[in-house]
C-alpha cells in the first residue's frame, strides 16, 4: 500500500485527489493532509482518512495527528512526512517552500501548482534532477502533454495547448470592462476555484501554462488554440507533422489518477467514453482582446524573474479584482506595469522570490487602496 500526502487537501484538486484515493482503498492510504483555513472540511477529512500529520494555516487541534499550524505549517509538514506520493495542490507561490522540501526526498510529486515552475522552474527542476524526484503534472493540459510524449520526446516539433476560452471568449458583444467577479468565476466547462477561474477568463492561465510547458518538457515551440468543449486537453505535434492528442470529457480526476497510478492506467467509473458523434470546435486565438498569452511568451523569452513577475502580479491583481478594487480589464494592465517597473534579475532564490512578491503586493495594494 502506497502512502499519499495531499498538500491543499481542502481545495478543488485536493478534494478530487481524495476521491481518487477512495476509489482504491486497498492501494493508497493518506498519511498527511495540508490545508488552508477551511478547518471544518479538514476535520471531516481527518475523521475519514486518519492521517498521521496535519497542517493548517488556521488554528487546529487533533487528538491523534501531529499538527503544524501557521504560514509555514505546510513546509514543516513536508519536512516531517514520509510518503511514496506527494500531491502538491497548494495554489500560488506559497507552494514553493514545501515543494522544495518534498523534492529533496526524491519521491513522486503529482504537481498541480503552476507558479512553482513558472517562477522558479530552474530551481525546482534542477533539485528534482539531483534527488531523483519524479514530477508528474496534474493540470489537465500538462498531464495530456506528458501522456502524449510517451510516444517519443526526441521527435517533438511543438506543443499545442488547448484553451476553453473561459466564459467571455466567444461572446464578442461582452464589454470586458463591465465584467464582475460573479461573472468571471462561472467557467463554462470546469468547476474550479475563484482564482484559476478568473485566470481562465483573462487567459492569464494559458500564459502561465505556456511558460510551464516550455520549462517542464524542454520544448521551445508552445502554441495554443481555443477549444470551447475542453475535450482535447492538449496536443503534441511531431517532426513528421503527425499530431497526438489526449481526449476525454472534462474531469480532473483522470489526470490526478494517472499521476498516482503511472505508468499503469486503471478503471475510472466517473468518466464516460467520448461520443464521436459530437462535433469539436477550434478557434484562432485573439490576442488583441486577450493579450495575456502574448505577454507570457515575451516573459519566457526574457527569462530571469520576468515569468515570476507575470505570475505574482497576476495573483495580486486577481485578489484586487475579486475584492472589487479594480476592473477585470485592469488585470493585464497591472501585469504589464509590474514588468515595466521591476528590474529583471537573473539569480533566482526562494528568498528573492518572497521579497519580489512582497514588493509587488505592497505596491499595487497601496495603489488601489479603497
Amino acid at each position: 500500500m502506497k502512502a499519499v500526502a495531499v498538500f491543499g487537501s481542502t481545495g478543488s484538486i485536493g478534494v478530487q485527489t481524495l476521491n481518487v484515493v477512495r476509489r482504491f482503498p486497498d492501494e493508497y492510504r493518506v498519511v498527511a493532509l495540508a490545508a488552508g483555513n477551511n478547518t471544518s472540511l479538514l476535520k471531516e477529512q481527518e475523521a475519514e482518512f486518519a492521517p498521521k500529520y496535519i497542517s493548517s494555516t488556521a488554528a487546529y487541534s487533533s487528538s491523534d495527528a501531529k499538527v503544524f499550524t501557521g504560514e509555514n505549517g505546510a513546509e514543516r509538514l513536508a519536512e516531517e512526512t514520509d510518503a511514496d506520493i506527494y500531491v502538491m495542490a497548494i495554489s500560488g507561490l506559497a507552494a514553493l517552500s514545501p515543494l522544495m522540501k518534498i523534492i529533496g526526498k526524491g519521491k513522486r510529486v503529482g504537481l498541480a501548482n503552476k507558479e512553482s515552475i513558472v517562477c522558479a522552474g530552474e530551481l525546482v527542476l534542477s533539485a528534482a534532477a539531483r534527488s531523483g524526484a519524479e514530477i508528474i503534472p496534474v493540470d489537465s493540459e500538462h498531464s495530456a502533454i506528458f501522456q502524449c510524449l510517451q510516444l517519443g520526446r526526441q521527435d517533438v516539433k511543438k506543443i499545442i495547448l488547448t484553451a476553453s476560452g473561459g466564459p467571455f471568449y466567444v461572446c464578442h458583444s461582452t464589454d470586458l470592462s463591465e465584467i464582475t467577479p460573479e461573472m468571471a468565476v462561472k467557467h463554462p466547462t470546469w468547476n474550479m476555484g475563484a482564482k484559476i477561474s478568473v485566470d481562465s477568463a483573462t487567459m492569464v492561465n494559458k500564459g502561465l501554462e505556456i511558460i510551464e510547458a516550455a520549462r517542464l518538457f524542454g520544448v521551445n515551440e508552445v502554441e495554443y488554440v481555443i477549444h470551447p468543449e475542453s475535450v482535447i486537453h492538449s496536443m503534441v505535434e511531431f517532426k513528421d507533422n503527425s499530431t497526438a492528442a489526449l481526449m476525454s470529457y472534462p474531469n480532473m480526476e483522470l489526470a490526478i489518477q494517472y499521476a498516482l497510478t503511472y505508468p499503469e492506467r486503471r478503471d475510472n467509473g466517473g468518466v464516460r467514453a467520448f461520443d464521436f458523434s459530437r462535433p469539436l470546435t477550434f478557434i484562432k486565438p485573439d490576442e488583441t482582446r486577450f493579450p495575456a498569452p502574448a505577454i507570457a511568451r515575451e516573459c519566457l523569452r526574457i527569462g530571469g524573474t520576468a515569468p515570476a513577475i507575470y505570475s505574482i502580479a497576476d495573483e495580486v491583481a486577481v485578489g484586487l479584482f475579486l475584492s472589487r478594487r479594480i476592473k477585470f480589464t485592469d488585470i493585464c494592465g497591472i501585469i504589464s506595469e509590474a514588468l515595466s517597473i521591476n528590474e529583471i534579475e537573473r539569480d533566482i532564490t526562494e528568498e528573492s522570490l518572497k521579497t519580489l512578491r512582497t514588493e509587488i503586493s505592497h505596491y499595487f495594494r497601496s495603489k488601489y487602496t479603497a
